[in-house]
């Protein structure tokens, strides 16, 4: 017969033998019979930018209205015309199979046979009454296919019933079904007559001087997915369009990024009262992702804050303009244990309001290198203790357009002090060019915020 004492013995050896099996289990693997179970991990990140198409049709529409007259019939070889017979090779030398389409627009569309086009570079191209008449760029809009790449060259000379129709025009057809507006601005020589200029539609004798600062403007103006618009233009760069005398490019595009920021190569700057711990122990699955981070408060922590410095290091170039303020944008979850292998997640606004960031990028002026993370959780305000996850994207909070577009930008004001005299007209400048891009950029940000971080933290709370 087994004595008490032995029996208490054995007893207590075989639970201090379970008791340490079921920590060991739950050290290694992050769960336990003890009670923890996994929480599903992320959702895949959406928005990257996509690739390069691999073929692709560029429709190219060439404004044949009177005021682009001027760019073919000065003395020289203008920048304009040097930049018409790139834009084939644009197409040819960027895409294998890729095919350009030409036509010529004002108050109607025709399309060029062969290439007819090079016929831009003289100034018989722009006396067809049929087209020269208005820059009807609308009409072009409608019958631009979203899947392939249209190319508008135009002065870009617009009232302001014309920006408010083609910036609606452009959000409905592009914007709004995630394509992206290109804009590739080139300044060139120029000897004629401007037509339309402001309101009131004056006509002035313009002849641009020796110095680039007074060429007269004109845009290419592409519509289409931004991956093909960035890689035309730097096509076009390369070719040649770089080496004219001054020249810019902008795109407005829901990504500021090729991808959002991620903790790959983060830092933890700061802990307190937090705990980093490897992700494993809280995802069900093998999670290959690097958008999580995992903590751990103990229990008795009434508010715990933790920093984080990510590497920007995906930024695209030539994209609308912003500051090094963030926005942050956060969505909480709770894990409910539904009596299944894991935990389920159930959106929770008492978790969320109790967890608060910040962000920015650094140095505070682009070209930025870093984005620093600032986050507290008032553990005392949650429901109770278990595993939280947070979303947090992150997007800029403030725009501005570059420095360039005040420069080109031509008032009302300055119009009507030019009625007045007009040998001060000053056509090194487009009307209401601020205005029309400024409302494209309104138009982006209203529909298709860019974000520049997508990231999760889960979180366990102890009792």
């Amino acid at each position: 017969m087994i004595s008490h004492q032995t029996f208490l013995r054995k007893t207590a050896r075989l639970f201090i033998t379970n008791l340490l099996w079921c920590v060991i289990v739950s050290l290694t693997v992050g769960f336990s019979s003890c009670g923890r179970k996994p929480i599903p991990p992320p959702e895949e990140v959406q928005d990257q930018l996509g690739p390069v198409s691999d073929a692709l049709k560029v429709d190219l529409f060439f404004d044949a209205t009177l005021s682009m007259k001027g760019f073919v019939s000065a003395q020289t070889t203008s920048s304009y015309q040097r930049a018409v017979p790139l834009l084939e090779r644009g197409v040819i030398e960027g895409w294998n199979g890729g095919q350009a389409t030409f036509y010529k627009f004002g108050d109607e569309i025709a399309q060029l046979p062969g290439r007819a086009y090079l016929e831009a570079v003289r100034p018989a191209f722009y006396s067809d009454s049929k087209y020269n008449k208005k820059t009807l760029i609308e009409r072009v809009i409608d019958r631009a296919s979203p899947d392939h790449l249209t190319v508008v060259i135009t002065d870009l000379f617009q009232d302001n019933a014309d920006v408010n129709q083609l910036s609606d025009m452009l959000k409905q057809k592009f914007i709004s079904n995630s394509l992206s507006i290109g804009l590739y601005g080139i300044r060139s020589q120029f000897a004629g007559q401007v037509y339309d200029v402001g309101s009131d539609n004056y006509t002035f004798g313009y002849k641009s001087g020796e110095n680039s600062n007074t060429y007269r403007p004109f845009y290419l103006l592409a519509f289409g997915s931004h991956a093909d618009i960035a890689h035309y233009f730097e096509v076009l760069a390369a070719n040649g369009l770089s080496n004219l005398p001054e020249s810019h490019v902008l795109i407005f595009s829901r990504h500021l990024t090729a991808r959002p920021a991620s903790f790959a190569g983060a830092k933890l700057k700061s802990a307190d009262r937090i705990s980093e711990i490897s992700s494993s122990n809280l995802l069900s699955g093998a999670y290959k992702g690097d958008r999580v981070k995992a903590f751990k408060i103990s229990s008795g922590k009434p508010v715990a804050k933790f920093g984080l410095e990510l590497p920007y290091n995906a930024a695209l170039t030539n994209v609308m303009t912003h500051g090094a303020e963030l926005t942050p944008e956060v969505t909480a979850w709770r894990g409910r244990d539904n009596g299944a292998a894991q935990l389920a997640l159930e959106e929770d606004q008492q978790a969320r309001n109790a967890f608060q960031a910040s962000a920015r990028l650094t140095p505070d002026q682009p070209p930025f290198g870093a984005l620093y993370i600032q986050g507290e959780l008032k553990a005392a305000e949650l429901p109770g203790a278990g595993v939280y996850r947070y979303r947090l994207r992150l997007r800029p909070s403030q725009y501005a357009l570059p420095e360039w577009v005040g420069r080109w930008d031509m008032r009302e004001e300055e119009i009507k002090a030019w009625h007045l005299h007009p040998q001060d007209f000053d056509g090194s400048k487009t009307y209401n060019l601020g205005n029309f891009l400024g409302t494209l950029q309104g138009a982006v940000l209203s529909t298709t915020p860019p974000e520049v971080c997508d990231v999760y933290f889960y979180i366990r709370v102890d009792k």
